[in-house]
């Protein structure tokens, strides 16, 4: 067994998997903060006062470029989907926060924190957006 590497076991991985979550969605809240502060200090000064430098994107090319925070939002055909949007087509449907977790394999706490926007993985909304899309096609099959 010496010189060869053991293989890192599940329950380490899942660790490093919820540990690696928290740093990024920490990250984000960082990002967001940072971008919120950056729009009120544009506010507060006017572009035409020279104080902005040349080239600085406008917090509407912000929103609309690469600032944009991974996770705000994410488009799917032409509408965004947002915690919101997927708590009204779950209700829509008639299912409970437990059944989508179920679906999802994740946890109900997950679905009601995507669903009041605390949690706003780009990741996370695409992939409970799929399970409901699922949901909605085998509800229309009956």
């Amino acid at each position: 067994m010496r010189g060869e590497e053991r293989p890192e076991s599940a329950n380490s991985l899942v660790s490093e998997v919820r540990r690696l979550r928290e740093v990024y969605e920490a990250i984000l809240d960082a990002v967001r903060q940072a971008d919120q502060r950056v729009a009120a200090v544009e506010q507060r000064i006017a572009p035409s006062s020279g104080l902005v430098p040349d080239g600085a994107p406008s917090r509407q090319a912000r929103t609309r470029g690469g600032w944009t925070a991974p996770g705000e939002w994410e488009l799917v055909g032409e509408a965004a989907v947002t915690g919101e949007t997927l708590r009204q087509r779950r209700e829509a449907l008639g299912v409970s926060q437990a059944a989508i977790a179920h679906a999802a394999h994740c946890s109900r706490g997950l679905v009601a924190e995507v669903e009041r926007g605390r949690r706003r993985s780009a990741l996370t909304l695409n992939h409970l957006s799929q399970v409901l899309d699922r949901l909605e096609k085998d509800a229309r099959r009956r």
